[in-house]
């Protein structure tokens, strides 16, 4: 089921441009406090780091030196969303980042994260939904889907910071 129709039957006294208006800020959440849209971006010698058509820079999680990883207050410092200065470069580096990107303000999040996170996006909207000053307003349940939200982006910036890593399981030993 597409995500405008879940918020929908979660919410139905809701107009549909003011369901569109809480996906959207929940996809900008998302990725804003969950950096949950990651891409490798190519980063110039100025500093300059060059996002994805459709995205905008929320933060460099890591930069490279020639493919290695560089110490963020050591080797670079970044002073805004998408530029960072580098310390002691030379004409033969080259530079690229790994960076959490959100969605411009006239685009949407790629399908495949969508699909991705789409229990979280559908907590986060009704979520913005419920506290509105409306009809449909309900904090109790508000505070349910907040928390569920809560817990989706903490999971989605946890995936970032140990890269993307899905649940692994470690066996136990057997004891003879």
């Amino acid at each position: 089921m597409d995500l405008l129709q879940t918020v929908v039957q979660d919410v139905p006294e809701a107009p549909l441009m003011t369901v569109r208006d809480a996906i959207k800020w929940a996809e900008f959440r998302l990725c804003q406090d969950g950096n949950a849209w990651i891409v490798h971006a190519p980063t110039t010698s100025e500093g300059a780091i060059t996002a994805p058509v459709g995205a905008a820079c929320v933060r460099a999680l890591t930069v490279y030196r020639n493919g290695r990883a560089m110490t963020p207050g050591v080797d670079y410092e970044q002073l805004s969303p998408d530029a960072v200065v580098i310390h002691r470069q030379s004409d033969t580096d080259t530079f690229t980042a790994r960076v959490a990107v959100k969605p411009a303000p006239d685009s949407a999040l790629p399908n495949e994260l969508r699909d991705q996170h789409f229990e979280t996006l559908r907590h986060g909207a009704t979520h913005r939904l419920l506290l509105l000053p409306q009809p449909w307003r309900n904090v109790e349940q508000a505070a349910y889907h907040e928390t569920h939200f809560t817990a989706g982006i903490n999971d989605a910036y946890r995936l970032s910071v140990y890269g993307q890593q899905q649940g692994a399981r470690v066996q136990p030993r057997r004891f003879s």
